[in-house]
């Protein structure tokens, strides 16, 4: 499965956010049951819910126009 970047989850809007994980957590959990690899899956679904938590944790939209060189970066998102 092709990872969605940083910037794109910044880009999404939390209801699309909370929409794809839902939609890949039905995915992870068919493709359990037919005993596939859902390592791809699940850590898909960590990064999403990690943007989601930073959102709801610091009260503001972290936005896909937000620059590395930014002050306000977090300081272990400055990789």
């Amino acid at each position: 499965m092709k990872k969605m970047s940083d910037e794109a989850l910044k880009g999404m809007s939390d209801s699309e956010l909370r929409a794809t994980a839902r939609r890949l957590e039905t995915a992870a959990g068919k493709q359990k049951r037919g005993t596939e690899a859902t390592r791809g899956l699940e850590e898909e679904i960590c990064y999403i819910q990690r943007e989601l938590e930073l959102r709801h944790r610091f009260g503001q939209m972290r936005t896909a126009t937000e620059s590395h060189n930014n002050k306000n970066v977090l300081e272990f998102e400055q990789a």
